[in-house]
């Protein structure tokens, strides 16, 4: 689809949270994912997220994989030189959107 980090990201089957509502720790009040850093990249509870060259956050729920996965990293990390510890949406809210709604699309 292109050398484009958001055309990967899609080709991966990575999910956009740009404007989901997040639900840090459970709570029924909720605020809209943003746009990050572009080219960061992070993991927490299993869920990986990597904000595009326009800063756009894409998630993937790697069923409980600690840390990015040597595939993410050969593919993403080394060829688009994304830098580590970007905020993971989605990853502290008990696996409410992960599991409620990415995991069924």
């Amino acid at each position: 689809m292109g050398d484009k980090l958001s055309h990967k990201l899609i080709d991966l089957g990575f999910f956009s949270a740009l404007g989901t509502i997040e639900h840090a720790g459970g709570g029924r009040d909720g605020f809209p994912v943003k746009r990050g850093t572009p080219n960061t990249c992070d993991n927490n509870n299993g869920v990986t997220v990597v904000y595009d060259e326009t800063g756009r956050p894409w998630i993937l729920h790697e069923r409980g994989l600690s840390t990015l996965s040597l595939d993410i990293w050969r593919t993403l990390v080394m060829p688009f030189a994304l830098k580590r510890g970007a905020h993971v949406p989605h990853s502290n809210d008990g696996g409410r959107f992960v599991h409620e709604v990415v995991d069924k699309l």
